[in-house]
Formats: structure tokens, sequence, C-alpha cells
């Protein structure tokens, strides 16, 4: 694997909590201290059908859903101070679950941007390649409503494989993205090592190890 690619992907945990609220490069962290000066909380938008957050933060008690999320309604979605833009209103719209303060979910969403911003000017493959794998994880939600630049690296993921088994892959042509040097592979069995797989129709599975990701050639 690249070095570069290596020390991006190696980076992903820390960039988690570096967005700036205004959509801009991630911020300093102290020195010595591997903290961001100012942080905000690590926060990602629910998933659809999760449990709502109470106000305390915390699931409700069991875990599990036990019915319906309630979210809040569009029209009452308004941060503690300020306004939100139209854009931002769009981006939070039926993504806040009640008890869960709007701007935490903006705020996550803005930090995805520019953990995908970030990762892409050093290694765009390890950026496409991150978000295959799910080391980024809303980036589709995020790049659609929130950095719209971005979507064409967000196409480059579509229809991609992260490391493990499949069963009846799509038939096409793939290349491994920031690949180990023990990166290996077999369609129904038959293994290669080599960085780039043609998977053809009637394919029943598809398993790689140490390959990272793979996205269509």
């Amino acid at each position: 694997m690249k070095r570069s690619a290596l020390a991006v992907l190696s980076l992903l945990p820390l960039l988690a909590a570096c967005g700036s609220s205004g959509g801009g490069g991630p911020r300093p962290a102290a020195a010595g201290s591997g903290t961001p000066l100012t942080a905000a909380p690590a926060v990602s938008a629910p998933a659809a059908g999760a449990p709502a957050a109470t106000p305390s933060g915390k699931a409700p008690a069991g875990g599990a859903a036990r019915g319906p999320r309630h979210t809040v309604p569009d029209g009452k979605i308004t941060p503690a101070t300020g306004s939100f833009t139209k854009k931002e209103k769009k981006y939070l719209a039926g993504r806040v679950p009640e008890g869960t303060d709007p701007a935490a979910i903006l705020q996550a969403g803005q930090d995805t941007c520019d953990r995908l911003a970030y990762t892409a000017k050093i290694d765009r493959d390890a950026a496409v390649g991150a978000v295959i794998a799910g080391d980024i994880k809303g980036a589709e939600a995020a790049v659609d409503g929130l950095c719209p630049d971005l979507k064409p690296l967000v196409a480059a993921t579509r229809g991609g494989y992260p490391d493990g088994t499949h069963t009846a892959p799509a038939p096409g042509t793939y290349r491994a993205l920031t690949p180990s040097k023990d990166c290996s592979w077999s369609l129904d069995g038959a293994g290669g090592s080599t960085h780039t797989i043609t998977v053809r129709k009637g394919t029943r599975t598809f398993t790689s190890t140490g390959c990272y990701a793979w996205a269509r050639a």
C-alpha cells in the first residue's frame, strides 16, 4: 500500500472530530494532545429505524427500537442560537430524532464532508475506498445535501466491494484500492493476487483479504 494512503487511512478516526462548523478544512490539534482545539461532539446521523436518542444522548433502555423512530417535524427544526440556511434545513429534514440537538446532526454531516475532502486531497483512492469499506459513513447523504462538489467522488464508490465474502457479485472489472502486499482474492474458489479482476456473469462468490476495497475500473 502506498505510504500516503496508509497515512491517510490511519488518520481517519482522528479526522472525525476535525471538521469545521462552516464546512471548511479540519481544525488544528493542540500540540502534543491529539485533541482538536475546538472539537465538535462525535455524533453520527442516525440510521433509519434506529432508536431515538433521549435528551441525555443515550438510546432507550434495552438498546433496540420499540416502535417507529420519532423525528422532529421539519418546521420545528431550529438551532439553540442563530438560524439554519435553506440548504442546512433541507439536509436536516427527517434526520433529527426527538431530544437531539439538530446542530449536532448538521455537524456530523459537515464533518463527513471535511473528511472526504481532506482525504481525497491527499489520495483520492483512499477516500473512495474509505467510503466503500465503511470507514467514512453517511457520505452519500452528506455530499448530496452539504457538499455537492464531491458528488463525483461518491459516484466512484457505487458498485464497489469491501474486503470480505460477497455472494452473486455484479459482473464487471474492478480494481483494488490501496491494497496491501498481502492482497489476495478468489472468485468461486479460484484465487489470485493481481490488483485488477474481472467478475463474469454467473459468479457465485467473491472473497478478498488485504485489498481494503474494490471499485469499478
